[in-house]
């Protein structure tokens, strides 16, 4: 762990010297836990970026890209609606999809079946899976009903702020260079959470598609998708596909209660707060079984009366049996130029709003492709798809059964009152 040529420095050594990581000793992953890893996560990007390594980081709320100022950090609203967008490898995307919202929301495995079957239907069409969507394909008359069904519908009502924003093309533009994705500006925790597994499922469908996925991927307050929840019977397929991907992976998590035994089991390599470690190596604090009265028993002496300062952390390679203590190394701050503005959304086209309304008011089979099949003749194909969602999202429009022939997946859009009351204000 002391190669310097294209390795990570992550600080400096209790005994002397710098500490180093290889990247192929931080590909199998990395958990950071405890006090202050938030901090060190930070510098885990920018070291990693500073290594040549592309990092892209997920900030839950905000402290991340504050201390990442060479990252180009994009905001919520920026890239939302290209994380829903079904288009790369769109299958895999459905199923990705439905497992970010069964591990965001806490759903059932019975549950997770529904929305894979409405975010497959949606897919088909290259659409978008909102929440208002799969609200509107769960509604369809016989298809899914009862408590099970109910329950998911009420708990996707909960999400109607994750409005339809952002540009398409944005999440495969970040996987390109080192890059921050800040969901501060998210409604709630909850759906910042959703926005997270969302965004994953993403940068997954497009690595598949054959986009080069970044080299590490970093996720603060990791604790808030691995937490300890009462329903787990469900296949956990965003969580299998991650780990067998190609990018390393740095989770961190400065709370330590309920957290899921799969982030621990996660990441051969672990790096302990000084508060947890000399909390676990007097027994007093077993962390997620690993570090069991058991176990400690077994420790040498000498490695149990390791007692850390507040400023060091301790860094664990079970794979190799290395432990190593140090102090994480700091960054000089950056005078750099303030981050361009991100552009703010496209108004809708009144005339556009129109022309979708009235198609819809006047032919009952047509469906979301043919809307934007048809209209993207005179319009850019983009604009009429992000229009036609955000109506749908709004909603003035919703989704029918469409019987185009027998046992057709496609579903006719049809307009609410809500939109013809619209049409009418537009006429």
């Amino acid at each position: 762990m002391n190669a310097t040529t294209g390795a990570v420095w992550l600080g400096h050594c209790r005994t002397g010297g710098r500490l180093y990581l290889r990247r192929d000793e931080l590909h199998p992953g990395m958990n950071l836990i405890g006090n202050g890893v938030g901090s060190l996560a930070a510098v885990v990007a920018r070291a990693c970026d500073e290594a040549g390594m592309k990092t892209l980081v997920l900030d839950f709320g905000g402290r991340l890209s504050e201390r990442l100022p060479n990252l180009e950090t994009r905001s919520f609203g920026n890239f939302l609606y290209d994380s829903m967008r079904m288009e790369e490898k769109a299958s895999l995307n459905a199923e990705l999809a439905a497992s970010a919202y069964t591990m965001a929301l806490n759903l059932s495995f019975e549950q997770e079946g529904f929305l894979n079957s409405a975010i497959q239907s949606i897919a088909l069409e290259q659409g978008v899976a909102s929440p208002a969507s799969l609200s509107d394909q769960l509604n369809l008359t016989g298809e899914f009903r009862g408590h099970t069904a109910d329950e998911l519908k009420g708990k996707l009502a909960a999400l109607r702020s994750l409005n339809l924003t952002g540009e398409t093309g944005v999440v495969r533009k970040m996987m390109e260079k080192s890059s921050v994705a800040s969901f501060s500006a998210a409604e709630s925790h909850q759906a910042a959470e959703v926005a997270v597994m969302l965004f994953l499922a993403k940068v997954l469908a497009l690595s598949a598609s054959g986009a080069k996925p970044p080299d590490v991927l970093i996720v603060g307050e990791a604790n808030r998708i691995f937490s300890n929840m009462p329903v787990t019977r469900h296949g956990n397929r965003l969580l299998i596909t991650l780990l067998s991907s190609e990018m390393a992976r740095v989770f961190a998590s400065e709370a330590t209660y309920g957290l899921d035994h799969h982030f621990v089991e996660t990441a051969p390599t672990r790096i302990l707060s000084s508060s947890l470690w000399n909390e676990v190596s007097g027994g007093r604090s077993p962390l997620g079984g690993l570090y069991s009265p058991q176990q400690a028993a077994g420790r040498r002496y000498a490695e149990s009366a390791l007692i850390l300062t507040p400023n060091m952390f301790l860094l664990q390679d079970s794979a190799r049996g290395y432990e190593e203590a140090f102090v994480p190394r700091n960054f000089e701050p950056l005078t750099t130029q303030e981050p361009p503005q991100e552009p703010l959304p496209r108004k809708d086209d009144t005339s556009l709003v129109k022309q979708i309304l009235e198609i819809a008011s006047t032919y009952e089979k047509a469906t979301r492709g043919s809307i934007v099949s048809y209209l993207s003749v005179e319009n850019p194909k983009e604009e009429v798809e992000k229009t036609v969602d955000r109506l749908q999202s709004e909603g003035y429009l919703t989704v029918m059964g469409a019987d185009v022939k027998r046992d057709s997946p496609l579903h006719s859009v049809r307009l609410t009152q809500s939109g013809y009351d619209l049409m009418k204000r537009l006429s």
